[in-house]
């Protein structure tokens, strides 16, 4: 199929990164505020701590709004934009990784379903079932993290691909594990920077706990 010429004033590049890159950014949240969200009520059910609890349930509502309605809006935008970019590369980069594609949605679907779950559910079931939806949560979100990395990483250095057209030669490229790396540091500090407004919300004597604790995970990231 031919398809028409597509272009914007300020040209399909730059809308390409203005999508793209508030995309990574709400997504590396939802990742990384999965583990530290999870971690935090597990740590409050541990020790009894009411304060760390309460920051847990805050900030789930921010990863619902923000993951589960900017994060797939904006994911769809990435597809649509680059799909009137560049239909080619984009056509060829579904049918060379169809099926990875397809792991990647279905983590997708289970990590936005445990989510809504998980926010709906505080103080409805047992603490340990609710404890058990947020891990499905994080690492189906994860998951999903560790599939699209090796696609990512793949248009920028392809390796071994260009000579055997092999999927898994060219999913696990020379930057596939520099990057999981990094993008799983970007997880937490993103997942910080956000629960950080959920912190100001915390009784004062108990707000600098929470944002020593939180500058914890930052410095981890």
């Amino acid at each position: 199929m031919q398809y028409p010429i597509w272009d914007v004033a300020i040209g399909g590049g730059m809308l390409m990164a203005v999508v793209a890159i508030t995309h990574v950014i709400v997504s590396h949240f939802a990742i990384g505020g999965g583990l530290v969200i999870v971690i935090s009520e597990t740590l409050s059910v541990r020790r009894g701590d009411r304060d760390l609890r309460d920051l847990a349930r805050r900030s789930s509502l921010i990863l619902i709004l923000v993951s589960t309605v900017f994060g797939a809006i904006s994911g769809v935008g990435i597809w649509v934009v680059a799909g009137l970019i560049s239909p080619g590369a984009i056509s060829d980069l579904i049918h060379t990784y169809v099926w990875g594609w397809a792991i990647e949605w279905t983590f997708f679907v289970v990590e936005i379903v445990a989510a809504l779950i998980y926010y709906t559910t505080w103080d409805r079931i047992s603490k340990s079932a609710h404890l058990l939806v947020g891990w499905v949560y994080f690492v189906a979100a994860y998951l999903s993290l560790v599939v699209i990395n090796g696609i990512i990483t793949f248009m920028l250095t392809p390796g071994r691909w260009l000579e055997t057209g092999q999927f898994w030669d060219g999913f696990f490229n020379p930057t596939y594990w520099p990057a999981l790396l990094l993008r799983t540091g970007i997880c937490a500090m993103m997942a910080t920077a956000f629960m950080m407004f959920a912190a100001q919300r915390s009784d004062a004597d108990a707000r600098p706990r929470l944002v020593r604790y939180l500058g914890w995970w930052l410095i981890g990231g």
